[in-house]
This record gives structure tokens, sequence and C-alpha cells, in this order.
């Protein structure tokens, strides 16, 4: 079922439960309206009448209980007469079906043979035994009078009792529906949200995975709505870009295989025409040849780095992790540069623990990191300053490293020191928001112009993949008295341990 189906759906049993609602309350409340007004209009109207006729009924007794000793009497008999008889046909006409009914029907055939009687008094009959009977007829009218009052009161009554229970049933259904719609609205909008949310984070999630590089990822499109839809051309897209990305990488890797070759010959070219084997050369072309070296060298860099990188992305990066000392791999990073150094007059300055620092590694890949940070940091630095190398032993994880490598590093045995590799440039500094970009592959910090031998913004990425595999850490900071600071955290060496084999993982 689409999305849109189920929204609509769902809402329309929502609105059509209200609607349902609204319609049996508007029905209520005119019943109510209509018992209301039959009570105002018709019952006090009855009850009045009954009592009016109880106060005719008073009078026909008197006039006509006294028409026995004086015949004039006879003349105010009849009018009360007449209003007794008014009052009996309007109750006739009003009382409601049931008891109040029955008991005027009672009344009027009362009134018939009391009548009766009325009509042989004004015939001039005066007999004791008439009296007697007048007597009689006028007590049972009296109580059949007031019954009929009492069934107008109880109709009432009856009445005032419905219209309650019309009112306690109408607000039974009002809560009752309203809890029920309440529920239903809920449970609708439980199932719309998560026929929505799941897909919407299994797509933010896919969607941050091929940001991250794994184009490998694919949604699952066994749904039948317009995220099925939407996954199946997002896996397309993936397939698509995984074909692209698998395209690069044989590309590059396959281009600086290539290009490693003829490179290595040219710089073994340049390097018999400095040693003058073929014939003497000039100060000049001495020169030219060098700078031409020095760019060769810097080229066979970038390809090298394009090679690990194809090798860390097929993860397939193979490090001997064994037990070694640490002092003597960053002092052979650190001689690499001393010629560079003091061509652009900037001093290394090295500070090393008196006992050796043994530290789990592969020597190998670990001064291929040393040589990257010592040479970033000579490069960036401004002449005349200065470098700083630190190794120092330190006891647990120090406290500036950040929480991303805090949980990846491995836990020392036995309270061994790690080793901890500070570099200091006098440099330019890093920005906050650059501080953890700079290890993603091909990032470079924007200053302006660009620096002559920047590279391509890889040596930081392999670095961070090489560090990783060592379950170590790396991380750059401000340093307080101006440039950058970058630290390089190792495990602690086991002695007498065997080389551990272990492949990098992708970056």
């Amino acid at each position: 079922m689409k999305i849109t189906t189920r929204i609509i759906s769902g809402y329309g049993l929502f609105i059509a439960i209200l609607a349902a609602l609204v319609l049996y309350q508007v029905i209520t409340i005119n019943n109510m309206q209509r018992v209301n007004k039959a009570l105002k209009d018709i019952n006090f109207q009855n009850a009045e009448t009954s009592l009016n006729a109880m106060r005719d009924r008073d009078l026909v007794e008197e006039y006509a209980l006294k028409s026995f000793l004086d015949p004039e009497y006879l003349k105010q008999l009849e009018p009360s007469q007449k209003d007794y008889d008014a009052d009996l046909r309007d109750l006739e006409s009003s009382a409601t079906p049931g008891e109040e009914q029955d008991s005027v029907k009672r009344l009027v055939k009362s009134w018939e043979s009391l009548t009766a009687k009325l009509e042989l008094l004004k015939n001039g009959l005066r007999s004791e035994e008439l009296a007697v009977s007048l007597k009689e007829e006028l007590d049972y009218l009296r109580v059949q009078t007031r019954a009929v009052y009492d069934a107008s009161l109880h109709s009432m009554s009856e009445i005032i009792i419905r219209s309650e229970a019309a009112g306690e049933t109408a607000a039974l259904v009002l809560y009752s529906v309203t809890l029920f719609a309440l529920a239903v609205s809920i449970l609708v909008s439980f199932l719309i949200y998560r026929s929505i949310s799941k897909p919407l984070a299994n797509l933010t999630e896919g969607t941050r995975a091929i940001a991250e590089g794994k184009f490998f990822y694919r949604l699952d499109t066994s749904r039948n709505d317009e995220f099925s839809q939407l996954a199946k051309d997002f896996n397309t897209m993936t397939q698509r870009l995984n074909e692209l990305d698998e395209l690069k990488k044989d590309f590059v890797s396959h281009v600086s295989h290539e290009l490693k070759a003829p490179l290595a010959s040219m710089q073994e070219t340049i390097h018999l025409l400095l040693d003058e084997i073929p014939g003497p050369l000039t100060e000049k072309q001495k020169r030219m040849l060098q700078l031409n070296l020095q760019s060769g060298l810097r080229l066979t860099s970038m390809i090298s780095n394009l090679l690990d990188l194809s090798k860390t992305e097929a993860g397939v990066m193979e490090y001997e992790l064994k037990s070694r000392d640490l002092i003597p791999l960053v002092r052979n990073a650190m001689a690499e540069f001393d010629l560079q150094a003091q061509e652009r007059k900037i001093s290394i300055e090295a500070a090393f623990p008196d006992a050796p620092l043994p530290v789990e590694c592969d020597s190998d890949r670990i001064v291929q990191v040393l040589l990257n940070l010592v040479g970033n940091a000579v490069k960036f630095s401004s002449k005349g300053g200065i470098v700083q190398v630190k190794v120092e032993a330190v006891e647990g994880i120090p406290g500036n490293v950040p929480d991303s490598w805090r949980r990846l590093i491995a836990r020392a045995e036995d309270g061994k020191p790690f080793g901890l590799v500070t570099i200091t440039d006098a440099g330019p500094g890093i920005p906050d928001s650059d501080k953890e970009k700079i290890f993603e592959k091909f990032h470079q910090i924007k200053r302006g112009k660009k620096v002559v031998g920047q590279g391509v913004g890889l040596g930081l990425a392999i670095c961070r993949t090489i560090v990783q595999a060592h379950r170590g850490a790396i991380w750059a900071e401000d340093n307080p008295g101006g440039g950058s600071r970058f630290n390089v955290l190792l495990r602690p060496g086991r002695e007498g341990a065997e080389a551990i084999p272990r492949a990098s993982l992708p970056i």
C-alpha cells in the first residue's frame, strides 16, 4: 500500500469517527431540546389545569350542596360546572400517553356520572338520597382530580429522568467515542510514523554510508510503496557509483604503477649526469639537474602515496607488528630532512628519553608516518623557524586524545607506558574546523595561493590508516607558541612477542 494511501485511509477513518460523534451529539441535543420543550409546554400546563380543576370542583361541590337549602345557588353552580368541564377538556387534549391519560379518562367518567346527578338537582329533585349520592360523587371526583394532578407531576418527573438519562448517555458516548478516537488517532499516527520513519532511517543510514565511500551499501526493496521505488533508484545509483569508484581505483593504480618504472629510470639518468659519468657539467647545468631530480623525487612520493592509497582502499596494506625501540625510528626520520631544513634555515630540535622506549609497530610504516609529519613541519614552517620533535613515555592514555580516537586505542598490558611522538612546527596553524578533516583523503586547507610542493592531500590520510592499524592515535592541536602540534600515540611493545601480521582497513 502506498504511503499516501495509508495516510489518507488512516486520517479518513479518524475524521469519519469524529463526524459520527458530532452527528450523534447533534441528534441527542435535538432530542433533549424536544423533551425539554414538551416538559415546559405540556406537563406544566397540565399540572396547572389540574389545580384549576380542583378549585372548580370545590366550587361545584359548594354550590351543589348549598342549592339543597337555597335553589338560588343553582345560578352560581352553572358557571363553575362549565369551568370544570373546560378544564377537563383541556386535560383530555394535552394528557400524555400512559398513567396521566388513564387518570384523565377515569376522571371524565366520574364527571359524566356527577353531571347526570347535577341535572336531577337542577330539575328540582331535593331528596336526601340525592344529596348523599352527590356527596359521594364529589368526593370521588376530588380523588380522581388529585390523581390527575399527581399523574401530571409523575409524568414531569419521568420526562426529567429521561432527559437526565439522555444527557448521561450522551456524555458517556462522548467520552467513550472521544477516547476511542484518540486511541485510533494514536494507533494510526504510530503506524504511519513507523511506515515512514523506518525507511527514512534506512535511507539516512545508506546516504551516510555513501558519503563515507561505502558504495557497496544496498537498501531493502521488498516494500510495496514509494520508498521501495526510491530504494531501487538508490541501489541503482550506488551500484553505478561503485562501478565508477572501482574504475577510478583501477585507473589510479594502473597509471601509478606504470609511471613508477620510467620515473625511476629518469632519476637514475639524472644521477648519472650529476656524477659526470658522460662528461663534465657546468654549475648551472648541475643546478638545473638537481632541481629536476627534486621534482622527480616529489613526483615519486606522490606516486607512492597513490599506490599506498590503492592498497589501503582495497584493504591489502600489510603490517608486521612487533616490539621495536621508537627512538631510532624517529632519529632516522629526522635525518631525512637535515639538508632540506638547512636550505630553508630551519632548525630541528629533538628531545628523547634516556632509556629505550619499546612500542608495538611495523617500523617501515611508522617511519613513513614520521617522514610525512616531519616533512610537513619543515615544509610549512617559516624560514628561520624551529621544528621540535619530542619522544616521551606516558602512563595511560593522555587526556588530550580526541574522543573519536580514545575508543579505538588498545589498552596497555601490565601498566607499561605508551610511546608518544610530538612534532611541533612554526607554521600558520590549522583552523579548528579542519583539525579532523585534514586526515581525510584529498583534503587540503585553503589559504589563498597554493604552496609550492603542497601535494594532493593523501599523506595524512595514509598516516591515519597506518596508525589505526597499530591501534594507536594521531591528532592535531594548536601550539601555544604558534603553529601546529601533531601527536602520534603507539601501544607499548611486548618483550619476546612474535611478530603479528595484520592488514589495513580501507580508508
